[in-house]
């Protein structure tokens, strides 16, 4: 019985002795993920993205480690299809880490069934629904993808009735978005107007200089306009996705 217990008491002793003041705690050493060797951004949409497409590209072409993929299309919207040809194509060509969206230039029209029948007619009781649902499937299949969605939404028009439609699309957009995370959205509106809340062809810096913003169509933009929101969409990007932080943030 004696032996026993001395042996227990052995076993249980180190356990009592509490650690000292200037003892070394245990420290945590895992390392950060390293930062990626290389991403690629996909821009998809319309002849608008197609310009944002132009404006990251201008920007980052010298750096090596980041490809900006160009997926988007002149002359098309969701009116005419659900666009996940574009999605497929796009991660088809290689990997692809995030994704930035901008569409509806040509959107003032009906939507249209994959059989070329007039399923909602443009402004009809129809329409909004039919609309939403592209937007919502196109969303969906980025989420699938397991990638950020950076979507841009459609800046203020020349033409009243233009920025009307403009806000219908962006308030569709808004509403698949609310309640899904993985979409990022970037509000051109407040970017795009005047002092007094309206259109402007042209647009102060910080300095009260003026610059041409806006092409003469009332709709797209200038390469300096593009470059305007091309820096905010990737601004966007860098504070939703990690790796792109570790990728291109300079470290503090």
């Amino acid at each position: 019985m004696r032996s026993f217990l001395l042996l227990l008491l052995c076993t249980l002793l180190p356990l009592a002795v509490p650690l000292s003041a200037g003892a070394e705690q245990p420290t945590n050493t895992a390392a950060e993920p390293e930062p990626p060797k290389h991403l690629t951004v996909a821009v998809l949409g319309d002849s608008l993205a197609d310009g944002v497409w132009g404006a990251l590209y201008r920007k980052h072409v010298r750096e090596k480690r980041l490809t900006i993929y160009r997926g988007a299309k002149n002359s098309i919207g969701f009116g005419g299809g659900d666009l996940m040809d574009m999605i497929d194509a796009a991660f088809s060509a290689g990997p692809v880490d995030a994704v930035v969206m901008m569409i509806g230039a040509n959107d003032r029209r009906g939507v249209y069934a994959t059989d070329g029948s007039l399923a909602a007619p443009y402004k009809s009781p129809k329409w909004p629904a039919a609309y939403g649902a592209r937007v919502e499937g196109f969303m969906d299949a980025i989420a699938a993808r397991k990638v950020p969605l950076i979507w841009i939404l459609l800046p203020v028009m020349r033409e009243d009735d233009a920025s009307l439609d403009a806000k219908r699309i962006n308030m569709l957009v808004e509403g698949a978005a609310e309640i899904r995370p993985g979409v990022t959205l970037v509000k051109t509106w407040p970017m795009t107007i005047d002092g007094e809340g309206a259109y402007s062809a042209y647009l102060k810096d910080a300095k009260g200089q003026a610059h041409l913003v806006r092409a003469p169509d009332g709709v797209h933009f200038t390469d300096l306009g593009y470059d305007m929101i091309g820096a905010v969409a990737f601004t966007k990007l860098l504070e939703v996705s990690p790796p792109f932080q570790r990728m291109l943030q300079p470290k503090q």
